[in-house]
């Protein structure tokens, strides 16, 4: 009778396995559990991650005040912008500015840790429905769903997308696990979809979802009759997925907004390009696995491995295709890891609740079961603390375990702007355009930001300019009253102040506010940000650190690397405070120009920017001159040898060697040993100036140095030349006028509204 109800009802597991009394004291489960609710209110205790969010309740501001769903984009900026790209967050955006108007920050964040607590409230109730709230696995299984959501805690509509597709996932098990009653959740499919299409674009990561359980259902039909869906579920799920199909069209662009999203996804030149510009398309496994995504994902693996081949008879298709199609998108993007939490997540719960975990036959069974929750618990701490330690020691660049606005936020920069140049014309990187119109905006416009889409036509040109290139060009096309600079963007920055128009008025945490040099800047307003030593984020504080050992500013810099060495105690953070030093000290020794200390400082530094590479080349050069001036060639051949050493080709050093290989010659000593370069019988000198003559053909600047080295390679240079030596860093600074104290000044209010 049992197998006749079984067959007429296939898609209800056996009671049997659900029924046998717990072996585990509950006690290991509410041990387990704690871990997972410990781990998400730690490890997602972050201040603002995503300068996004201001855009965003920008535009929610913006759809009230306008009585309108649909946002014009070229009203923010002053620079070229479209309203090509369809942008459909309204439903957030309205939502999230109520929330900080009515709540602030704090609003934002409760919001925030409500949205990752789903899928932990939502394994709850199945597994309680499954009766394996008890289980270990099933904390286990949290606890990794917690980990690997990193990617989807920002505070912005993608967050929703999360929750979104956590809810598709429970509902597609609880169905599973249900009976005929079930037909009544299909419904809530097109219910999620309607309101997933008019929040965030990751809908079409639902909509494949639905494909991807349409379509095992029908491989169960074919491939594993006794999986299928009762047929009442299967009639109302069919319908459910019709209208889920529908809810694209119902937003305020009608059917022009999925149109626009199927495009986008193309892989062509174009999407790939402008994708390459976010780093949320980057890949997730590229890197060091910061945020324990790989370390989560491989534990992941190892158990719906187990859990499929113990229940290999009984697995359905909807299972293995939406974990195998969402596993490998977790690998393609740091965007798209999310999407594969709740599928492994819920499928897990289900395969758990099918049998026991080991055959009970098995003579290691017993000792097996029983020795379970400790190690699934010592497992679990250990990936808790794996996570939390990283969130501690090693956060990503400019946050910290704790609440607040990021290191990532113009907030000290904008302010300055607001009250000292409140009608400039603004340039702005990447980074500061949305903190700079939230604050700013509508009695200023930015030059760019971080919607990135209303700039498209452009943004190539852009990018290649915040690296630090073609700066006269794009300063003379789009003239500017002042820059907002990231000092991310350090070689736009540090251009822009070598350059005799530009001057620096103000630099904070985030970036400098570099001030064109006929507007005459404030008296009494202060040069530098009053909070710019409290930062708990040690990158934040090396990006500040660099940029003011760069500009001359060596006592805040020399300030903030003592407070530096009084925060960041940790052994993974002492590389980048011996980073630190001899960063600081290098360039200062370089400055004051005792170039033998800045060489052996800079020369110790782990993974340089590539300018310094050019300033220790200078360095090496320097020393030769003084060597050469001496008379004490062998010092100075080699000194001349390790400046071409780190810059290979470097005509100064190639004539430089020439010259005084040439002068040893000349002087009766050894010559220096030869090169395979030319003849069997060239010297290094000779091979040297003939590839200084040969790297230089086309630059008239060389113009009498290649003379000179002809004449000497034909013997017809008699006295000693003189050699070819870059101009010594200059005693100016870019920071002339410096405060008493890094707190002196007219104070700006930090206070955030």
């Amino acid at each position: 009778m049992l197998e006749q109800e079984n067959r007429l009802n296939p898609a209800s597991p056996p009671e049997t396995p659900r029924d046998i009394p717990c072996p585990w004291h509950w006690g290991w489960s509410a041990a387990l559990a704690t871990i997972v609710l410990v781990t998400l209110a730690f490890r997602y205790a972050l201040p603002v991650r995503d300068g996004d969010l201001w855009f965003h309740m920008l535009y929610g501001k913006y759809f009230l005040a306008h009585k309108t769903l649909i946002a014009d984009h070229t009203i923010f900026s002053w620079t070229p912008t479209t309203n090509d790209t369809i942008y459909c967050t309204w439903l957030p955006d309205i939502f999230l500015y109520l929330l900080h108007k009515v709540a602030g920050l704090p609003g934002i964040f409760a919001f925030r840790y409500l949205c990752m607590l789903v899928p932990v409230l939502g394994c709850f109730l199945y597994a309680r429905r499954l009766k394996i709230a008890v289980h270990p696995l099933t904390w286990l299984l949290c606890l990794l769903a917690v980990i690997m959501s990193y990617t989807a805690a920002f505070e912005k509509p993608e967050i929703l997308s999360f929750v979104f597709m956590t809810l598709m996932a429970w509902n597609w098990w609880h169905i599973r696990s249900g009976n005929d009653g079930a037909w009544k959740n299909c419904y809530l499919f097109p219910a999620i979809m309607l309101v997933w299409v008019n929040t965030h674009g990751g809908f079409v990561f639902g909509a494949v979802f639905l494909v991807l359980i349409w379509l095992g259902e029908m491989c169960n039909t074919w491939l594993s009759p006794q999986n299928t869906l009762p047929e009442k579920v299967r009639k109302h799920l069919t319908i459910a997925l019709f209208l889920a199909a529908l809810t694209p069209l119902l937003n305020p662009y009608g059917y022009s907004y999925p149109l626009q999203l199927f495009f986008d996804l193309l892989p062509t030149e174009a999407n790939t390009n402008y994708n390459n510009k976010i780093a949320a398309y980057g890949a997730p496994f590229a890197s060091t696995d910061t945020y324990s995504l790989t370390l989560g994902a491989d534990v992941a693996i190892v158990l719906l491995l187990l859990l499929y081949l113990r229940n290999f008879k009984r697995a359905e298709w909807s299972s293995l295709l939406t974990n195998l199609v969402f596993a490998f998108l977790y690998t393609r993007f740091f965007r798209t890891t999310f999407y594969w939490v709740p599928v492994f997540l819920f499928s897990g719960l289900h395969l758990l609740s099918l049998g026991p975990l080991v055959p009970p036959k098995w003579k290691y069974a017993p000792p097996f079961s029983r020795a379970l929750p400790a190690l699934v618990t010592i497992v679990g701490l250990l990936l808790a603390g794996d996570s939390l330690y990283k969130s501690y020691v090693q956060p990503e660049k400019y946050l910290w375990m704790g609440f607040g606005l990021s290191d990532g936020t113009p907030v000290a920069e904008a302010k300055y702007i607001k009250k000292y140049f409140p009608h400039a014309r603004i340039g702005n990187t990447y980074d500061q355009g949305a903190y700079l119109l939230w604050l700013l905006w509508p009695d200023n416009t930015v030059f760019f930001d971080a919607r990135h889409f209303p700039y498209r036509a452009w943004s190539d040109t852009f990018f290649d300019f915040s690296g630090g290139h073609n700066i006269q060009k794009m300063t003379q096309k789009y003239p500017c009253d002042l820059w907002c600079v990231g000092y991310q963007n350090s070689a736009l920055a540090m251009g822009l102040l070598l350059n005799k128009e530009w001057q620096l008025a103000f630099y904070g945490k985030n970036s400098a506010v570099i001030v064109r040099r006929g507007i005459p800047l404030p008296e009494k307003a202060p040069r530098i940000s009053n909070d710019i030593g409290d930062t708990k984020n040690i990158n934040t504080s090396l990006d500040i650190l660099t940029f003011a050992a760069n500009i001359g500013d060596f006592e805040t810099a020399e300030q903030l690397f003592v407070t530096m060495k009084t925060k960041f105690v940790y052994k993974t953070q002492a590389n980048a405070l011996r980073w630190a030093e001899y960063y600081l000290y290098g360039i200062k020794a370089y400055q004051e120009k005792n170039y033998g200390l800045a060489a052996r400082k800079l020369s110790l530094i782990t993974d340089p920017p590539d300018y310094i590479h050019f300033i220790l080349t200078n360095c090496y050069q320097f020393l030769t001159q003084r060597a050469w001036a001496q008379n004490d060639l062998s010092s100075a051949l080699k000194f001349a040898r390790k400046s071409l050493a780190l810059v290979p080709d470097n005509p100064y050093s190639l004539y430089n060697i020439g010259v005084i290989g040439w002068q040893q010659e000349r002087n009766g000593e050894n010559a220096a040993p030869s090169l395979p370069m030319t003849g069997k019988d060239s010297k290094e000198w000779r091979a040297s100036l003939e590839k200084f003559l040969q790297h230089t053909q086309a630059d008239p600047d060389f113009t009498h140095d290649r003379e000179t080295a002809t004449a000497m390679l034909g013997g017809r240079q008699f006295s000693p030349p003189r050699l070819l030596i870059p101009e010594e860093p200059s005693d100016k600074k870019l920071f002339a006028k410096h405060p008493p104290s890094l707190t002196t000044g007219e104070a700006l209010d930090h206070d955030i509204k």
